[in-house]
């Protein structure tokens, strides 16, 4: 029995050690996980569908917070040809969106200057009334104080009266005085006997706060009504 007792004991080893190898062989070899990944750069559409002009130079001032940092971090880490091509990258990139920025906030300012300068006001002067003499008379319900320093950069002023003839009899006029500087402006005139818009040539006013009225005649001393009167300032 003993005799026999070696050879059961050595194949029995024999398989233990080939399932311990197997069994050691068969588990996964693990990887380091400190391996850095490269951070990816930040990306930046050359658009920003239907936003607004300030909120598309809001995006790109934006984008260029986030490239200046990863820009200054390349230059502080060691020199090499791949960071050296970054920083290149980089920094073209936030150029670009630099000159972007400076075209939008032109175009901005240009868009501002252009509908200012097409805008027109209106500045009262009275309403209703009538009159009947050959010389001028001054209408105590029309008048305003205008200091053109409150309008600037306007081009011309105009006068504009809605008022008729009673009967059609001669020419009736009507002119914006000065009163401060004793001098009259433009003036419209009618022969309608219709009420209707009339709007004189454009003229600029001197400077300083002055005071105006509106004055009216007719050739055959014919009654004149009044509907309205005003200025027009356009820019």
């Amino acid at each position: 029995m003993i005799r026999i007792l070696p050879f059961i004991l050595i194949p029995v080893l024999v398989l233990s050690g080939l399932m311990v190898w197997r069994n050691l062989s068969s588990k996964p070899v693990s990887v380091d996980s400190s391996v850095s990944v490269e951070q990816s750069a930040v990306e930046v559409p050359k658009t920003l569908p239907g936003a607004t002009v300030d909120t598309r130079i809001t995006g790109l001032e934006d984008a260029i917070s986030k490239l200046i940092p990863q820009v200054n971090t390349l230059k502080t880490s060691n020199s090499s040809t791949s960071q050296d091509t970054k920083i290149s990258s980089l920094e073209s990139a936030v150029t670009d969106l630099k000159a972007r920025i400076a075209i939008l906030e032109k175009s901005t300012t240009s868009s501002q200057n252009s509908s200012a300068k097409s805008s027109t006001v209106y500045i009262p002067l009275g309403s209703g009334g009538a009159s009947g003499d050959k010389n001028w008379i001054s209408h105590d319900n029309y008048g305003a104080t205008i200091d053109p320093a409150e309008y600037p950069g306007y081009s011309t002023m105009q006068l504009e009266v809605n008022f008729r003839m009673v009967q059609k009899s001669g020419t009736a006029y009507a002119r914006f005085y000065n009163v401060t500087d004793s001098s009259a402006k433009e003036q419209v005139s009618t022969t309608s006997d219709a009420f209707s818009w009339q709007t004189s040539f454009g003229f600029t006013l001197s400077s300083g706060k002055k005071t105006y009225t509106l004055q009216t005649k007719s050739t055959e001393g014919t009654e004149i009504q009044l509907q309205s009167a005003r200025i027009k300032v356009s820019f």
